[in-house]
């Protein structure tokens, strides 16, 4: 079912996808919502660009962003100093294409709620540049490197905690325990862990490499002056089962870590995914493995899994409900209209659909799925096709898609807007008997908003920071943001 709140003119669209899609239910409703991380009551129409409380942030830094992502950790005043703002326990990482993505600097009053971001002098713990990678040597193959000057573009993070009374103990499985819990308590080895606390894994690619994890950890003694919360404390980790030379632009990460997958704006269609990228926990019914360790991205499997449907394929990301979402030129297509559910064709078990699986046949998905990544047995999952969801919104030829909470974004071109870009916010759920994803959206910025690069959801400021670039054309320092109530109240 989708649900469309105000906010869009969609009555056309609306008619052509009735006539394909009769078993969905679409309901128009005009209502404000309840209130907004401020406070503030969302708008019946949405937010427009120029109007209170629609704010111009940080003027003047930026280039052509794709985005940022609020990670977690420990701090508590930027710099550790009390005479400057607060962090929120946590800092926006932002996917600068005239610097690089680097952890931005909150600037402020001292004690107080940061005004700005500024981006901080270039340095290999705060600010991220990729290798070159000019070939692969021995077995398991380790990369050639020929630079570290590559600017990543889209990423996308996770961070798994660690609740160890929800793990299973040796005969006695607990339903309560998630995968993401399972992976999080491997990764510590049972030891209790928070967002602020826990290793945060930032998967990104370079388009002269491929695709790469880096973790983050928190300053193990951070000093008044010195580098706050976390860090890139290792080097990049490579991902050499997916063959050089894809030009990749866009990363991304389920939400159960399960899998990363990669995809490239340079008209290439295919979706590349790994399978277990920072390991496999094993059944969450089970007790951890006690000899756990992160795998090497050279040791992980990867191999193209399908098509993304896009004569280019601008943004990509997982959703709420764990599928991947690809958005471009023209669409944002998933695996299925409706994706989700319990159809072969339907993620993720389309990566096994139609593979003839040697006896004795694995009966778990985890097993199936390792089958057919050890066979390097490529795309059983098709192609992609056009979203029901986004194709009610009439989002079109997006650049900018992400993931928050139950809750998903995305951009809508300047054409097909009427000269103008648009935001529409969707709420993803799981129907709990057939599976299937089901939306709630309505418009949530609109008016003179020009070229949208990327979006970000910046939890320390309960904002939604839309990137926008009005040269058009990226030319540096010109990125206007505009900084939004957050405002995740659908029901």
């Amino acid at each position: 079912m989708i649900r469309q709140r105000k906010g869009a003119n969609l009555s056309k669209r609306l008619r052509r996808v009735g006539a394909t899609a009769t078993a969905l239910t679409f309901l128009c409703q005009n209502f404000a919502w309840a209130l907004c991380a401020d406070g503030s009551t969302f708008p019946a129409t949405g937010y427009v660009n120029g109007q209170p409380p629609a704010a111009n942030w940080s003027p003047g830094v930026f280039t052509g962003t794709a985005g940022s992502i609020f990670v977690p950790d420990k701090s508590i005043f930027e710099n550790n100093d009390p005479a400057q703002p607060v962090t929120g326990a946590g800092h926006n990482w932002a996917f600068d294409q005239g610097t690089t993505t680097c952890k931005e600097t909150d600037i402020g009053p001292a004690g107080g709620t940061p005004t700005s971001w500024a981006i901080p002098s270039s340095d290999p713990t705060n600010c991220l540049l990729l290798p070159v990678i000019n070939g692969t040597a021995g077995n398991p193959p380790l990369p050639v490197i020929k630079a570290i000057t590559d600017v990543p573009f889209q990423g996308e993070a996770i961070t798994p905690t660690c609740d160890p009374t929800l793990l299973s103990q040796p005969g006695v499985p607990n339903p309560a325990n998630s995968r993401l819990n399972q992976l999080g308590c491997a990764i510590s080895q049972g030891a209790p862990t928070t967002p602020q606390t826990a290793t945060t894994f930032l998967f990104v690619t370079g388009i002269k490499g491929g695709l790469f994890s880096v973790q983050l950890t928190n300053i193990p003694n951070p000093v008044i002056g010195g580098p706050a919360g976390k860090v890139i404390s290792t080097f990049p980790s490579f991902y050499s089962a997916i063959p050089l030379g894809q030009k990749l632009t866009s990363a991304a990460v389920s939400p159960d870590g399960m899998f990363a997958i990669a995809t490239s704006s340079k008209h290439l269609q295919s979706v590349f995914a790994c399978l277990n990228p920072l390991g496999d926990p094993g059944d969450p019914s089970l007790p951890i493995n006690p000899n756990f360790s992160i795998p090497a991205g050279n040791l992980v499997k990867c191999m193209s899994v399908g098509n993304n449907g896009l004569q280019a394929d601008l943004t990509t990301a997982f959703g709420p409900d764990n599928q991947p979402y690809f958005g471009g030129q023209r669409t944002v297509d998933s695996f299925n209209f409706v994706p989700g559910g319990s159809a072969a064709t339907a993620w993720p078990q389309c990566i096994f659909n139609g593979f003839g699986f040697a006896t004795p046949v694995p009966t778990t998905l985890a097993d199936k799925l390792q089958a057919v990544f050890n066979a390097n047995s490529a795309n059983h999952c098709g192609n992609a096709v056009p979203n029901a969801g986004f194709v009610v919104a009439a989002v079109t030829q997006p650049q900018a898609l992400i993931s928050h909470g139950s809750y998903m974004y995305v951009s809508s071109s300047a054409a097909e807007a009427g000269g103008n870009s648009s935001v529409v916010q969707f709420k993803v759920t799981v129907d709990p008997v057939s599976g299937l994803s089901h939306y709630e959206l309505r418009t949530y910025l609109s008016g003179n908003v020009p070229v949208v690069t990327g979006l970000g959801v910046a939890d320390d400021l309960g904002s939604l920071m839309v990137f926008t670039d009005p040269s058009g054309i990226g030319l540096a320092g010109q990125e206007v943001i505009t900084k939004l109530p957050l405002c995740e109240d659908l029901p």
